[in-house]
């Protein structure tokens, strides 16, 4: 029974405080609108693969060129991060980003057991994403025969066509931002219920104040 009249108080309170769960939640909403469609630049990514795959006819021999070429993977990873490929990618692009730059833009990602290194940019251009991907991916097939002194690297995919918007992600602001305006109406609803100190009824002569109420005057309209 306790139960029940802790529920009815506490279902009571929210309706007496709807306004702030109203309130709140489109407060926030429409700051999340302005800061994501106002002040926070959108940001592209664009992609392109290089396969690292020795030109092999025999047989024989697939098996364990396979292997090594997986654990040159990793290495291959590193290499395109470097500044030696880098700076050329710089320098072909005629110095709008320095190397430190496109180091920033630039993420290099394989999955497990796979020879397809995935070279991804991040930019506030889509045109740029793309180009500097290309780039590197141009670079890095050219100059990877030098360094390591094979000749196993091509371009699987270039980028341009697969060209998405990562951030800010609208959706995902929304959701946040009507979540955080309802916790915040709560932690509200719940600071004024405890702060508020008033005798509102004769429960809260007994709960509050610990006395009996002898009786009750009620307050009669003319």
């Amino acid at each position: 029974m306790e139960e029940t009249i802790d529920l009815s108080k506490l279902l009571l309170i929210l309706k007496k405080n709807m306004k702030y769960l109203i309130i709140l939640p489109i407060v926030f909403l429409a700051l999340s609108m302005v800061i994501t469609f106002v002040f926070m630049t959108p940001k592209y990514s664009s992609s392109t693969q290089v396969l690292v795959n020795q030109k092999e006819t025999d047989n024989q021999t697939m098996a364990q060129q396979v292997q090594s070429n997986l654990q040159l993977v990793n290495t291959y990873s590193e290499i395109i991060k470097s500044p030696r490929i880098l700076d050329k990618v710089s320098e072909n692009l005629k110095g709008k980003y320095s190397s430190k730059e496109i180091s920033g833009m630039l993420t290099v990602s394989n999955q497990a057991e796979s020879q397809i290194l995935n070279i991804a940019v991040e930019n506030e251009s889509r045109e740029a994403a793309s180009k500097v991907a290309n780039e590197i991916a141009n670079v890095f097939s050219k100059d990877v025969s030098k360094i390591m002194n094979v000749d196993n690297v091509s371009i699987l995919s270039k980028a341009g066509s697969n060209t998405i918007k990562v951030s800010p992600n609208t959706f995902v602001n929304i959701g946040v931002s009507v979540v955080l305006g309802f916790i915040i109406a709560i932690v509200v609803i719940i600071l004024k219920v405890l702060l508020d100190k008033r005798v509102k009824d004769e429960s809260d002569v007994v709960n509050n104040l610990d006395l009996p109420v002898l009786g009750v005057i009620n307050n009669f309209k003319k």
